[in-house]
């Protein structure tokens, strides 16, 4: 039996609210990335061009990368507070301003790490799934749901940043569960990453679903998840919320 086809898992019925990872799992989180550095860099060429002197913007990238792996572990679930200072860094190093970095340099970034392509089903079925269940987001990313073509479906967002921890902390979420006002087993996170999303989620005692599109194996000592779902278009499907098409002949 094919994910499409497969009944309702039996935990099913007493789901009350669903969650989301975003990056990965609603849309793909590279282009966004790789489109607000670009911008970024287009700005620093008017506003800061002392940092272009010293930076290619392949060199500035993994100068970032290299100062979020080096921050301390406790310090990691903020990427918003991370990059501002490592902003200010580089424009005291280049003789610049720093707060003008961490404040309209930073807001260039931010606003195009918002302007998401999403999967091109995911509209339809979170609409759907909003007619059943609250709709959450929980994110180890700095991007904001409601600033997204998808932000009209959701209720709450969780942002590693407010939480104070990112997943798979088991805090975080709790603090989803509060928000939704809910025990954590009337919750469903939906997530692409074994780790952060489905142990995390299972660990803070709510249910989990895996979106796996490439199929690759489970390979943790942990059971399979009861619900996999290759395409977000199966999430309604697996949940019985509406019938699967018929298989033509």
């Amino acid at each position: 039996m094919n994910q499409a086809s497969a009944q309702p898992a039996a935990f099913t019925a007493g789901i009350r609210c669903i969650t989301f990872d975003l990056d990965d799992t609603l849309w793909p989180v590279m282009p966004a990335i790789h489109r607000a550095e670009a911008r970024f860099y287009d700005w620093l060429r008017v506003h800061a061009p002392s940092v272009c002197a010293r930076y290619t913007p392949a060199a500035l990238v993994a100068a970032r990368s290299a100062f979020i792996r080096a921050a301390p572990a406790s310090e990691r679930h903020d990427l918003t507070s991370l990059r501002k200072r490592w902003l200010r860094g580089i424009a005291l190093e280049a003789d610049t301003c720093p707060e003008r970095m961490a404040s309209e340099g930073f807001e260039v970034f931010w606003l195009a790490r918002n302007e998401v392509e999403p999967d091109p089903e995911a509209a339809a079925v979170l609409e759907v799934l909003g007619r059943h269940f609250r709709l959450g987001a929980i994110s180890n990313g700095n991007a904001d749901v409601f600033r997204t073509p998808l932000g009209q479906f959701f209720d709450f967002a969780i942002p590693a940043a407010e939480a104070g921890v990112a997943k798979p902390d088991p805090a975080i979420f709790r603090t989803a569960a509060r928000r939704a006002g809910l025990p954590a087993e009337a919750m469903l996170h939906i997530g692409d990453d074994p780790v952060c999303d489905v142990l995390g989620a299972r660990n803070a005692g709510m249910h989990a679903g895996w979106f796996n599109p490439g199929t690759s194996a489970w390979s943790h000592d942990a059971p399979h998840p009861a619900l996999t779902f290759g395409r977000l278009g199966q999430i309604p499907i697996r949940l019985g919320l509406v019938r699967p098409a018929p298989l033509r002949p």
